[in-house]
């Protein structure tokens, strides 16, 4: 019964639209009739002849325009459905009826709708503009469509769907627009959960002037603005890439060639003032690349998902990594990198820590997993005199905060040389091989937490209860002189 009424709530809404259009029309005739009977028109007078002819062809052009709100309803459906699947190979359902408009530009539009790829319901739209030509209006058989507009857009996409963009963008071979406008895409799992959520500002796709199917998009990923632009030439068979990120002052480029059975490709990352380019070879479900002085280079699974990379730098500047407007913690606090679906591991290597003149070889290993960051099997070196060993630390986004949980390893291989560094006295100097300690560190407050100390294997009373004095006062590590008196007073607390 509620069907039953929805239905002719609809059918009244349209019928008044086309009764309304048809009153306009006539009280317009029946006004210049009107107009015309109260001034006494001289045909002989050449002003009022022009004036008649100007109405009359007003009248004329507005009646051509208003002819396609007297196009059967079912006829135009199907041949608007039949056009978009041929020429942008879109299959469009409607659920509504078609309403035609005559501004901004003659147009279809349509309510509820939704797109189906591959025999399921991809994409739910709220609102439908379909622009059509106006060469003529005589038969709807005449009916050409260019410009489509899909307003509020809700996309539920996965691993098996997510060729459709891909479909959008190698359809389209003409110069009219489809165009996605205040829109939002589900990525989910095979379970149905969603993974992350993007939010469409826009995005268009256009065969452009030199022939090359363009598609330009602005999103919104894990509430990080990015502007994106692909160029498939199909002439000399690559494709442009790219990706700017204001917020995160990164601009990532890509050009890939895929004239021959593998594919090459390179692509560039510009980070403020700094630039790395990598050259990658892309096989059927992986793809391998290598930087032009091979000190990045690894391997991307497609089928599971996994990324394998060794990353070697010459210097670890921490002042810029951990400064408030840093790239590194940009990209942390997005949360970019707790994505579920990313699983990899980054060997990541530093000749040096700038202003840290003593620590050297620093060897790093990067975990994501199921959502987490891990750097396991880590290891720093300490004037060849301590070896740091970092494990099972995590690295977590809480409250606007970065913070580092986990434990630390110091294995001293020449501790007089460690003493004679920070000024420890003789008195105080205790032949120890080995620390081990449970940490947490705060980089945006520049405070740490000690727990669970052991002196070669063993708890120590003394230095248990300055570790909880040490801790109540939340003293700044990262100032060079609170750090070395607080290691000097550790080692006389023993």
């Amino acid at each position: 019964m509620s069907k039953k009424i929805s239905f002719i709530k609809k059918f009244n809404k349209l019928l008044l639209s086309v009764n309304a259009r048809i009153e306009s029309f006539f009280n317009s005739i029946k006004d210049l009739i009107n107009s015309i009977k109260k001034t006494k028109f001289n045909l002989k007078n050449p002003n009022q002849k022009i004036i008649l002819a100007i109405s009359l062809f007003f009248i004329l052009i507005l009646s051509y325009f208003l002819i396609p709100t007297f196009y059967d309803q079912e006829i135009i459906k199907k041949r608007i459905k039949d056009q978009i699947l041929e020429k942008y190979n879109l299959e469009v359902k409607f659920n509504d009826s078609l309403i035609y408009n005559l501004f901004p530009k003659p147009h279809f539009s349509s309510g509820e709708s939704f797109i189906q790829h591959n025999d399921r319901r991809l994409a739910e739209i709220k609102l439908t503009k379909i622009f059509i030509t106006n060469n003529n209006f005589f038969s709807v058989d005449n009916l050409r469509i260019k410009d489509i507009l899909f307003k509020q857009t809700e996309f539920n996409i996965n691993s098996k769907n997510f060729d459709f963009f891909e479909k959008i963008l190698n359809s389209n071979k003409s110069e009219d627009v489809i165009n996605f406008k205040k829109s939002k895409l589900f990525y989910k799992d095979q379970n149905g959960d969603v993974i992350f959520l993007t939010n469409i500002k826009d995005m268009s796709s256009i065969y452009n002037e030199e022939f090359n199917q363009q598609l330009n998009a602005n999103l919104e990923i894990f509430n990080v603005p990015l502007k994106i632009k692909i160029i498939n030439n199909l002439s000399k068979k690559n494709i442009l890439f790219s990706i700017n990120s204001h917020n995160l002052r990164l601009n990532i480029k890509n050009e890939l060639r895929y004239d021959k059975k593998k594919p090459k490709g390179s692509i560039e990352f510009k980070a403020i003032n700094k630039s790395k380019k990598l050259d990658y070879v892309l096989d059927k479900n992986s793809l391998n690349f290598e930087s032009e002085e091979e000190s990045f280079n690894g391997k991307l699974d497609f089928k599971p998902f996994y990324l394998s990379a060794n990353l070697k730098f010459h210097q670890l500047d921490l002042n810029k990594l951990l400064q408030s407007n840093s790239i590194f913690l940009d990209l942390v606090n997005t949360k970019l990198l707790n994505n579920q679906s990313l699983n990899a591991v980054m060997n990541i290597k530093f000749d040096k820590i700038k202003n840290f003149n003593y620590l050297k070889d620093i060897s790093l290993k990067a975990y994501f997993e199921e959502g987490n960051i891990f750097i396991k099997n880590s290891s720093l070196n300490w004037k060849n005199s301590v070896m740091i060993d970092l494990e099972n630390v995590q690295l977590m986004s809480e409250n606007n905060s970065i913070i580092f949980s986990g434990s630390v390893k110091f294995n001293f291989e020449n501790i007089e040389d460690f003493y004679r560094q920070y000024q420890i006295k003789k008195i105080y100097r205790a032949n120890i091989k080995k620390i081990k300690l449970d940490f947490l560190l705060n980089l945006n407050k520049n405070e740490i937490e000690i727990d669970n100390l052991k002196i070669d294997a063993s708890s120590n009373k003394t230095a248990n209860d300055y570790i909880n004095k040490f801790n109540s006062k939340k003293k700044n590590i990262f100032n060079k002189v609170i750090f070395k008196n607080s290691i000097k007073e550790f080692f006389e607390n023993l």
